[in-house]
Order: C-alpha cells, then structure tokens, then sequence
C-alpha cells in the first residue's frame, strides 16, 4: 500500500522548505545585486568581485561543509526529543564556526596575495587582493547564519531567517547605492563600497538571527551548563560527518571555483561574462540548494522520530518540486539570455560570450538540481561519505578533465570549460541517484513504490 502524506505534515514540510529555499536564495541574491551595481564601473570592477568571490568561496565551502552535518544532527536529536545531545551539538557548533572563521580569514589574505601564480590578470590584481580583504571580515556571519537557520527551523521558527534575508537584501541594495557611488552623506567607495556593502549586511542578519535565538529560547526553560557539555566528542561527531560532506562541496562547488580562477586567465571582457554568468546559475542553483537542505533537515526529523516510510516520502515529494523548477528554470534562461546579460553591461564582447555561457547554463539546469537535492536527501538519512566520493567521480574525473581538454586542447575556451561543469553534474546526479533508490529500496517494496 501507497504511504499517504499525512496533512498534519504538509503545512510543516512546506514551512521548511519555503523558508530554506528564500534563505539560500537571499545569499546568492547579495552578489547578484553587488555585481548590478558594478555594471557602470566597467568590466575590470565586474571581474574583480567575480574573482575576489570565488576565493571567498574555497573557504566558504569548507565552512559550510563542515557544519551541514548539524542539518542532520540537531533536528534529528529533537526528534528523538533529546534536549541535551541538541543543546551540545549547537554550541560545539558555535565553538569550531569560530575557529574556523578566524584560520579562513588569514588563508584569503594569504591567498589573494599569491594571484600572480595563478596566472590572473595583471590588471584586476591589486583591486581583488583589496577587495577580498575586506570581503574576509565577513567569515564569522557566513558561517554562523546557517547554524542559527538550522536551530530556528528544527524548533518551528522557520520565518525567522526569511525575514532576516529579505532585511539584509534590502540593506545590501542601500548600502551598494550609498558605499559605491557617495550617496546619502556616505563616502565614494566605488568597488570596495560594494565589499563594504557585503560584510555589513551579512553582520546584520547575524545580529537579528542571533536576536530570535535568544527570544525564542525564552520560552524553553531547558539550559545545559557548559561544564556538562562533551565538547571534544561533540565537536569529534560534527567533523566526523561534516568532513565528508565538506570534501563533497569541495569537489561539487570547487569545480566551478577552479573554472573560475582559470577564468581570472582571460582577457577582462571574458572574465566578467564568465562572473556575470557564474552569479546568475549560483543565484538559480540556490533555490533547488534550499531544497536539499530542506529535504535534510525533515528526513533525519522524520528518522529520528521514527518514521523511515515518512522520510522516503518527503525525499521523493522535494525530488519532483525540483524538478519541476529545473524545467521552468531552464526555458526562462534560454530565452531571457541575451536580455539578462545586457542588465550587467553594455559591452557586446561581454553579452556575446555571457549569452553562449547562458545557453550551457539552461541545459544542464536539470543535473544541477537534481544533484543537490539527492545530495540532501541522502544526507538526512545520514549519509556523507557516499557523496564526496560520487562527486569526486563526477567532477574530477570526468567534469573538470572533459573542461580543460575541450578548453585547451579543442580550442573551445572559456565555453570547454563550462561544457565540462555540465558533463561533471549529470554525472554526480546519476550516481546519487543510484544510491537514493538503494538507500529507499525497502520502503519502496513495503509501500508498492
């Protein structure tokens, strides 16, 4: 027999999925807007903040990798409706986010300073090493909003960081407008206005995040003294399931990170289409992104309240809505691809070669999401390993070699490359395909699915 979606259910689900979709969705929406705002500073300001993001990102994925696993491991401990394993696991948490904020923020200024091995263009050095420097202060909120997400969301407050976002986009946009062009009695900070711009409005949703954490523990009358809390086996089990998960961002985003400090290698028009470009399937990734972690964060709660039937539901339910976006996703990208590129600049080299980018984008739009929600939910039956090794398959054996032969060797350039990142994606999605339908087999012959 069909296990029915119970109502009492629906509502819940679909709270935490609205509420994680606009979460990671906001995030993309920030650099989306900072690039915008570059348009009228030329193609040099646009690919310094492309660069500069993209060594941000090789620290942000190891961050957020890590710290994935308290998707799984906070929800499911309230589940089980143990107050104390969660209470430890959010503060464990908290402790190594501020360690490995510090350590990242003097790995980008050391990074940033070594450019000029990378082979980037002489001409965006300077700015992106200025640009990322300031950029670095930004690793603490980074890192602790989606701890905070995943605490408000596991206790029913899901809204909360929904508004956080929506308050910090707006302020992001003000603070472009004023920091970039000296509006509103701000000075002109031009490029770096926009660096300013990010670090401040991520430090806001902190603030208010932190806020709601604080009010709605009000009402939970539970506290557990730091002395009871056994920080090196909490800390050991967040690393332990957080490593793989990381290595598995590390070889899913990281391809594209190296597309893109390989694209640092081209002319300057070349590189602000591949970072206009690079923004725009980041911003569409995000909405099926939020689909995983959604997905996540209700299995290993259904799990740990016992209910593994409900949990293969909830996976196959986030399956079919993201497909749905891909499809929908992809034939907006097809036909609004010249359109979008001419919001950024007016350089026709730049619209052109950002048009064919698009173009690679709308295919693969279905890969795309399919990996990472399989990824989520895979995760929340608590699985990590099996996805890094999938993506390293995926990506590094066949994703980035197919990039960087059709780049260099076929002459395709910057397009090569991102025909590899479409290859790679199809790949991991197969492959954690094959492993969900393992991972559900059994409730699949119980229920007749």
């Amino acid at each position: 027999m069909n296990i029915e979606f119970p109502a009492k259910k629906a509502p819940e689900y679909r709270q935490v999925l609205v509420h994680s979709v606009w979460t990671f969705f906001g995030q993309s929406l920030m650099q989306v807007v900072d690039l915008l705002f570059c348009r009228d500073l030329g193609s040099v300001a646009t690919a310094t903040v492309g660069t500069s993001t993209s060594f941000f990102a090789w620290f942000m994925i190891l961050g957020i990798g890590i710290f994935s696993s308290l998707e799984y491991l906070i929800p499911h401990s309230l589940g089980a409706k143990d107050e104390h394993k969660a209470e430890s696991y959010f503060l464990s948490g908290a402790l190594l986010i501020t360690l490995l904020s510090v350590a990242s923020m003097m790995g980008l200024i050391f990074l940033t300073r070594l450019g000029s091995a990378f082979g980037m263009d002489p001409n965006i050095q300077s700015s992106v090493t200025h640009f990322s420097s300031i950029l670095a202060l930004s690793f603490l909120p980074t890192f602790l909003i989606p701890l905070l997400r995943v605490e408000l969301q596991a206790r029913g407050h899901s809204h909360d960081t929904t508004v956080a976002f929506i308050l910090g986009n707006l302020l992001n946009v003000f603070l472009n407008w004023a920091l970039i062009f000296g509006h509103s009695g701000f000075p002109a900070l031009g490029i770096m206005g926009s660096a300013w711009s990010n670090v401040l409005s991520r430090a806001f949703i902190l603030f208010f995040l932190l806020i709601r954490v604080k009010q709605s523990r009000m009402t939970n009358p539970f506290r557990l003294p730091f002395s009871q809390i056994p920080w090196k086996l909490r800390m050991k089990t967040i690393l332990r399931l957080g490593g793989p998960t990381s290595l598995q961002m590390l070889f899913e985003i990281g391809a594209f990170i190296l597309v893109s400090t390989l694209a640092s290698r081209f002319p300057a028009h070349e590189n602000a289409a591949h970072a206009i470009a690079i923004s725009l399937a980041s911003f569409v990734f995000m909405i099926p992104a939020g689909m995983g972690s959604a997905a996540a964060l209700t299995i290993s709660r259904a799990l740990g309240e016992g209910s593994p039937e409900m949990s293969k539901k909830l996976g196959d339910q986030t399956l079919k809505i993201g497909l749905l976006y891909a499809v929908i996703g992809s034939v907006l990208i097809f036909l609004f691809r010249f359109g979008v590129m001419g919001l950024y600049t007016e350089d026709p080299r730049t619209v052109s070669i950002g048009a064919k980018l698009l173009l690679i984008t709308s295919l693969f739009q279905l890969g795309d999401a399919l990996q990472v929600i399989l990824s989520g939910c895979i995760r929340g039956f608590g699985e990590t390993k099996v996805q890094a090794k999938m993506n390293g398959i995926g990506h590094g054996v066949i994703g980035v070699p197919t990039g960087i032969f059709l780049c260099y060797y076929c002459n395709l350039g910057i397009q090569g490359l991102w025909i590899g990142l479409s290859t790679g994606l199809f790949s991991v999605a197969f492959l954690l395909g094959l492993r969900y339908r393992a991972l559900t087999a059994p409730f699949r012959s119980v229920n007749g699915a």
